[in-house]
């Protein structure tokens, strides 16, 4: 067994999960470490309240992989002591994460040096092979202009041997001084000597060079791909930006690192994850992502829990193999396929039922639809009848509006498969940032779950402007969502994004530039406190990944998945009301803080924790 003790345990468990009213008082959550906590789900749509007059408890015992109870130190023992012929004093030691074996009691004690337990948080959208491959390649997301960017790359050229791809990400015509498209023609001059691919921030554009359009063999009689384009000037000349799906046909051609290397740069990307007080992700990279996971699973040298997404070219493999979702062990779990609808507000491709402004002189742009309705339908049906879950890309409010109806026309199909497969096919829109009014209520009513990433909204502030106001549109609207009775997963979608989830945190908290500027703050009313953030990183995921019964909450009985941070998310100077209801009369954007200041004071707080300790399934996966 093993004792952590000497913390501020946050369970963040809902009121079914316990006996008594309050979850968070020690006499409740201490209990009888035989008995099972799976006929005790919550609703998975209830927050915790936490009574911060009452202590919290200050201990969790973990047998194996499992929480036996959380309650106080000395109960802690008692229940150990129950289990053993003999009890012995504890040694004092000091210092977080310091361990003390307990002689008789066969118990390792972890002192937590009064620092806060937290469940663990799992990123409900993340490109784990993306984030390995940003980790090594040229990062253009500090760039300010396009000339800074083409040097960037002439630097980084230089350092290769010639004829070597150079490739990086991270361009944001949005923030450069000049906001116009990039083009090949500097790249061409400064870099003829290399292939050259730069993806946008957003990952749905492509800038190459000359030479990596040769490479590629494409040419000017290139015919666009269905869901892409190769982007041409006034003359019909390529002029090196490839958007959406036609970067396949470029992308196709970089070097992809060996098996070997790429095991050992996830090695280092899952390392970074658990510092950030991630204990598990949901993978959308597709079989890349499959097989180095897999190798790291087989080799033992996976520390952190995974579900597994398909992308659309998988599928026969995976009907052919009996994928089914909800399948795997408790570290390697079979998801479900990705599909998209539209492309990204950033790039212009996300499908708007209003035109973006014109740039450049451009035609009148309503984004790219990359998979009409009927064309997602019949891709969704053919994995639903096979028991694979469908999350669907959609930005834009029509993309949104589309895909909704696509998961209208499944309803019999989903019902069948999950009569048939014998578990929860539990489908999901991925982003779902701009979304229509009347289609808000239909995510409940459809059952369909919005997988959504609080950085974005921020990230976003500078884009806001290409909206078109008058369409009303709930953006980054996860209250509405909460509200309206659906279910909500926050992520990053990393690298997009940085991964850490308290600075997602802030973001749902302030919607604010990560900074701390409050006048940047976008739709105040729209906020979410820590406590219904933490838990749409917690829970929600859970919820997603059919997983409600073991994870997302701690209380005896779950898998033992937890944080060791030093910031208390759920108590802080100047927050003095009830602030865990996600249904609130009126929403006046200060969360029960007694002022704007506060807020922000709390929120820079959370967004700037340190993890001391992540433990995945029992055991110390990450020590600071």
């Amino acid at each position: 067994m093993r004792l952590f003790s000497n913390a501020v345990v946050r369970t963040f468990a809902p009121q079914a999960a316990s006996s008594a009213p309050d979850s968070n008082t020690p006499a409740s959550i201490a209990s009888d470490p035989s008995e099972s906590n799976t006929d005790k789900v919550p609703d998975p749509t209830s927050t915790p309240t936490f009574d911060l007059t009452q202590a919290a408890p200050d201990a969790i015992l973990v047998d194996g992989e499992t929480i036996v109870a959380i309650g106080t130190r000395a109960e802690l023992l008692d229940i150990a002591a129950a289990e053993s012929s003999t009890t012995a004093a504890l040694a004092s030691v000091g210092g977080v994460g310091a361990t003390t074996v307990i002689p008789g009691l066969e118990i390792d004690e972890i002192d937590c040096s009064g620092q806060v337990i937290l469940p663990g948080f799992v990123d409900g959208h993340i490109h784990s092979i993306l984030y390995a491959d940003s980790l090594t390649d040229l990062d253009l997301s500090q760039t300010k202009s396009l000339p800074e960017a083409v040097a960037a790359i002439r630097e980084r050229a230089d350092s290769l041997p010639v004829g070597t791809w150079v490739v990086g990400s991270g361009w944001d015509l949005n923030k450069w001084e000049d906001p116009s498209y990039p083009d090949r023609e500097l790249l061409d001059a400064e870099v003829p000597d290399h292939p050259v691919a730069m993806w946008s921030l957003d990952l749905h554009t492509l800038w190459v060079n000359a030479h990596a359009l040769e490479i590629a063999g494409i040419d000017e009689a290139t015919p666009d791909p269905s869901g892409g384009s190769f982007v041409r000037d006034d003359d019909g000349q390529l002029t090196g930006l490839v958007r959406e799906d036609a970067t396949d046909l470029v992308a196709r051609f970089i070097p992809e690192p060996s098996r070997e290397d790429q095991v050992e740069r996830l090695v280092t990307t899952q390392e970074l994850f658990l510092s950030q007080g991630l204990t598990g992700i949901h993978d959308f990279d597709g079989i890349a992502a499959t097989l180095g996971w897999n190798d790291l699973h087989a080799a033992g040298r996976q520390d952190m829990r995974v579900t597994l997404f398909l992308r659309s070219p998988e599928v026969p493999w995976a009907i052919e193999t009996a994928w089914h979702t909800g399948d795997g062990d408790d570290w390697l779990q079979c998801g479900g396929l990705k599909l998209f609808s539209d492309g990204a507000l950033g790039s212009h491709t996300s499908h708007m039922s209003s035109a973006f402004p014109a740039i450049d002189g451009e035609d009148e742009n309503f984004g790219v639809v990359q998979m009409t309705e009927d064309e997602l339908f019949d891709q969704a049906h053919i994995a639903t009848e096979a028991g694979i879950s469908v999350a669907i890309h959609a930005i834009g409010d029509q993309a949104n509006h589309h895909v909704l109806a696509v998961y209208d026309r499944l309803r019999e199909t989903t019902k069948a498969a999950e009569e048939k497969f014998g578990r929860p096919l539990r489908h999901r829109v991925e982003h779902a940032q701009f979304i229509q009014p009347a289609d808000v209520a239909r995510f409940a009513e459809l059952g369909v779950l919005a997988s959504m990433q609080p950085r974005h909204c921020i990230s976003d502030l500078h884009l806001l402007h290409l909206i078109d106001e008058s369409a009303q549109l709930a953006a980054y609207a996860w209250p509405d969502l909460l509200d309206a009775g659906a279910h909500v997963v926050f992520g990053s979608d990393g690298p997009v994004e940085h991964a850490n989830p308290f600075a997602a945190i802030y973001a749902a908290m302030t919607r604010a530039d990560i900074t701390g500027d409050a006048s940047t703050t976008f739709q105040p009313h729209r906020r979410l406190s820590a406590v219904e953030a933490i838990r749409l990183h917690t829970q929600g995921p859970a919820f997603a990944a059919g997983l409600e019964d073991r994870r997302g909450y701690l209380a005896p009985g779950m898998d033992a998945d937890f944080i060791v941070v030093d910031t208390d998310p759920c108590a802080a100077e100047g927050l003095n009301v009830d602030h865990s209801s996600v249904a609130a009369a009126e929403r006046d954007g200060l969360l029960g803080y007694d002022s704007e200041e506060a807020l922000f004071a709390h929120a820079e707080a959370i967004r700037d924790t340190r993890v001391a300790l992540t433990v995945v399934g029992g055991e110390v996966k990450y020590r600071a």
